[in-house]
């Protein structure tokens, strides 16, 4: 991401204005239920039609084929469980069901499992990891913060090309860790920047991706609840800047709608 580009504001929080027709930030309910149909509709068509193949032509197909196909389906069903996972998270969320379980953690770890881990779904993917000076431990919710980490970077991923690099960044910054992922991806339209932590809400420029519109609620979410923040700066066509703030010890009581 070109270090040059001109600031935008960081979006902090989600917007909570009362719901209006044919606002931009909300939408009906059952527009909400038929777009997260179709999101776990998608996976579970290329894992039926890929097993179908796999059964009708097994006796044609060379080691290779297999092998393709099944990684497909892995994927597939990855990102299926991915979905699921997010809809269950969105869903405790609204209904202040998430409470933290926080423990001591070792957050330069954290970090590189969920960038290997990340970086082997693409691993013709440039993903460059820079960690300085982290605190030895931590005390946070581990399971929490991964996921919430994760979407962060399975977003910068998803949103530029897949030769385009990704750059994660993390260093301590008085009491807390501040981590930074950038991409170069299609970045957010102007008009679209104070809406994007709002749950379902789309870009215009990414409404025919995959995705449900509630990863960034939920990573927010999280870091809020941590006493932490999230924030996005973004340019369309130059990419986004995602920046979390994990305090060194968790604030316990706090207490954030989604």
């Amino acid at each position: 991401m070109p270090a040059a580009r001109p600031s935008r504001s960081p979006t902090k929080a989600p917007r909570r204005a009362a719901p209006r027709t044919g606002s931009r930030g909300s939408s009906p309910p059952l527009d909400r239920v038929a777009l997260l149909a179709h999101q776990l509709r998608t996976p579970l068509s290329t894992i039926n039609a890929l097993a179908q193949g796999l059964m009708r032509r097994a006796d044609r197909l060379t080691i290779h084929d297999v092998q393709t196909r099944a990684e497909r389906i892995w994927r597939a069903s990855l990102r299926l469980d991915e979905l699921i996972d997010m809809i269950l998270s969105y869903t405790r969320a609204s209904s202040g069901g998430i409470v933290l379980n926080p423990s001591e953690f070792r957050p330069a770890e954290l970090i590189q499992r969920v960038c290997r881990e990340q970086g082997d779904q693409e691993p013709a993917r440039p993903l460059h990891v820079e960690i300085r000076n982290l605190p030895e431990m931590i005390v946070g919710d581990p399971v929490l913060l991964e996921q919430a980490f994760v979407i962060v970077v399975s977003n910068a991923m998803k949103y530029s090309p897949p030769d385009q690099p990704i750059k994660v960044s993390a260093h301590r910054d008085h009491k807390a860790v501040r981590i930074v992922v950038r991409d170069h991806g299609i970045g957010i339209p102007e008009r679209d920047l104070p809406f994007v932590m709002q749950p379902f809400f789309r870009g215009q420029n990414a409404r025919k991706l995959p995705g449900t519109g509630l990863g960034l609620s939920l990573a927010w979410y999280i870091l809020k609840l941590h006493g932490g923040d999230l924030t996005v700066e973004s340019r369309e066509g130059h990419g986004t800047k995602v920046t979390m703030i994990v305090p060194e010890t968790n604030v316990t009581g706090l207490s954030y709608s989604i």
